[in-house]
């Protein structure tokens, strides 16, 4: 995550990060959600039938557009969260 970056370069990559909501980025950095490379959330078996309905996950749209450096750091999110 960008919070366990080591050095600001990778803070400051374009590609270490997203635009979410409050609400949507705690659930990323927890690995409640994840993102596949299609850009389609993913919902982690820990989040709450509650939790989905907060983050109003049946209607959300796909992140757009993911570059090939976008896809790498959500591949290391899946796979440090069990997706």
């Amino acid at each position: 995550s960008w919070a366990e970056c080591e050095t600001d370069e990778l803070r400051l990559d374009v590609h270490n990060g997203l635009l979410l909501s409050a609400l949507w980025d705690a659930a990323f950095d927890c690995g409640l959600i994840s993102f596949a490379d299609d850009g389609t959330v993913l919902r982690s078996p820990k989040l709450t039938a509650a939790g989905a309905s907060a983050l109003n996950l049946d209607s959300a749209a796909p992140l757009a557009p993911l570059t090939h450096l976008h896809r790498q750091n959500l591949a290391h999110h899946r796979t440090k969260h069990g997706f």
